[in-house]
């Protein structure tokens, strides 16, 4: 291959070649299987071990795919059926808005869109399918922190900080954190040109079957429609029901 690695190359390698073996591999069988040497396959062995990719039987000396591999291909699996059970809920609420409509989820601390259904406007938003946005500013990212441990909150906010992004944008930890605990009380959050001037959105999260959040839904539209009265009159219902029916697809039970 061009342009490649060669150590990702090899650990790559091992793993396609464990993945063919449920009984696992020894060092000596992986080594001739993929003529490597065996010092080279024993390190990137402890590092996919030290990650959870691999795992060993210390009684018979051999390795096989570790719990990550499941977690990884669960969590791309489980991204593409939300995205599929989600569209016509996502469709139906920025038809009943005619405002933009989100559905993003928290990955390594960041919020990702995995989806987005626009309107016809002249009013150009930053969010695009696949950006990465921060939690603490964005209202997709407050209404799944809110339901997150505190432990898991305080690491995001430390290994992403707090920049102040617009003049709503909160920095204060504390003040966050009073905020989240609104928000998990009522069960919706609120971006107010937290994110980008002159737009306002409602996000509410997303269940699955165990009861976890595991995504957030929102609506998002101009201050000149979006006004806080309009918002509690009508969209938070919407967006609350858009968010139900959506969970209920992903097996939650209410």
């Amino acid at each position: 291959m061009n342009n490649t690695i060669q150590s990702i190359d090899r650990a790559f390698e091992i793993l396609e070649t464990l993945s063919m073996e449920s009984r696992g591999m020894s060092i000596k069988e992986l080594s001739e299987r993929l003529t490597l040497n065996k010092s080279t396959v024993h390190r990137i062995l402890a590092t996919l071990i030290a990650w959870g990719y691999v795992e060993k039987n210390n009684e018979e000396k051999r390795y096989r795919l570790g719990p990550k591999i499941i977690n990884l291909g669960s969590i791309y699996l489980n991204n593409i059926e939300l995205k599929t059970e989600a569209l016509p809920y996502l469709h139906k609420l920025k038809d009943r808005t005619s405002q933009v409509v989100h559905l993003g989820i928290v990955e390594n601390g960041d919020v990702v869109y995995l989806d987005k259904i626009e309107i016809f406007s002249t009013i150009r938003m930053y969010s695009k399918i696949g950006k990465r946005a921060m939690c603490h500013n964005t209202g997709l990212g407050k209404a799944m922190m809110a339901f997150m441990s505190e432990k898991d909150v305080d690491k995001i906010l430390r290994e992403k900080g707090m920049p102040k992004v617009k003049e709503n944008t909160i920095t204060d930890p504390k003040l966050l954190k009073e905020e989240l605990r609104v928000i998990r009380n009522r069960g919706w959050a609120i971006d107010d040109e937290e994110n980008e001037m002159g737009i306002r959105c409602v996000a509410v999260p997303v269940y699955d079957y165990t009861g976890n959040v595991i995504a957030a839904i929102s609506s998002t539209g101009p201050l000149e429609i979006y006004t806080y009265e309009y918002l509690e009159e009508k969209v938070v219902d919407l967006v609350k029901e858009a968010a139900y029916q959506i969970s209920l697809r992903m097996g939650y039970q209410g």
